[in-house]
């Protein structure tokens, strides 16, 4: 299947008008969050036996989703990196600071891996990272993975400033035991153009990671976070 911006403009607003609860003889109740918008994408005619069939990355998308105040993200680094995260107010890990973490109990580390969205590492420090912290921060889908899976490695001459806007726009793509994949791509809150972008622009990634293309999408579903799901194309 394929699809347009028309038909995901017509999903994201009845998507909108169902979170919004009505109830014939009452006043209709908005709800005082900010509830996200969500995209669902099942797929077929995968053999997730093949380890190349599973998608597991991270995918940056148009618009920002979240962390209007600061990305929750702990920094592997040393020097320039490590003064420069911690000028902006960033937790920061050096080689003697994990060295430390690795002397503490199972429970300390999934506490500290759970802690932080985002782990963010120097190039240099990532053979530190996968002998304390692989273990712990793998099962979670946090290991810090290179382009192009993922964006959580950092060189001397990157700017901090620019990783942390990209990481406002980072989404985890991730397949588990089902040929699903359902992530967060808006808030109602967002422009309905900007949700749109989003969504597209990571059906259309998916669909490309596909054997099958376009054939191996079954069905695409969008819903807010607390609201009953649209199926595209209906």
């Amino acid at each position: 299947m394929k699809v347009d911006n028309n038909l995901i403009k017509s999903a994201v607003s009845q998507v909108i008008d169902y979170s919004i609860r009505k109830k014939e003889g009452f006043k209709d109740k908005v709800r005082k969050f900010d509830e996200s918008i969500d995209l669902i994408m099942i797929l077929k005619n995968l053999n997730l036996n093949d380890p190349k069939n599973r998608i597991d990355e991270e995918f940056i998308l148009p618009h920002k989703i979240l962390y209007e105040d600061k990305v929750p993200v702990c920094f592997i680094a040393s020097g320039d990196i490590q003064l420069n995260a911690k000028k902006l107010g960033y937790d920061v890990f050096d080689e003697e600071a994990l060295e430390q973490l690795d002397k503490t109990d199972k429970k300390e580390k999934k506490k500290f891996v759970k802690k932080y969205t985002f782990f963010i590492t120097e190039q240099k420090l990532m053979k530190l990272v996968a002998r304390y912290l692989a273990r712990f921060l793998g099962p979670l889908g946090k290991m810090p993975k290179p382009s192009p899976k993922g964006y959580g490695i950092i060189r001397e001459q990157d700017d901090i400033n620019d990783i942390l806007e990209r990481h406002r726009r980072i989404v985890r793509l991730k397949m588990r035991k089902q040929p699903l994949i359902q992530l967060k791509v808006g808030k109602k809150s967002m422009d309905k153009d900007k949700i749109i972008e989003n969504i597209l622009s990571v059906i259309k990634h998916i669909a490309d990671q596909l054997p099958n293309k376009w054939n191996g999408v079954k069905s695409i579903y969008i819903k807010t976070s607390m609201g009953k799901p649209v199926k595209l194309g209906g």
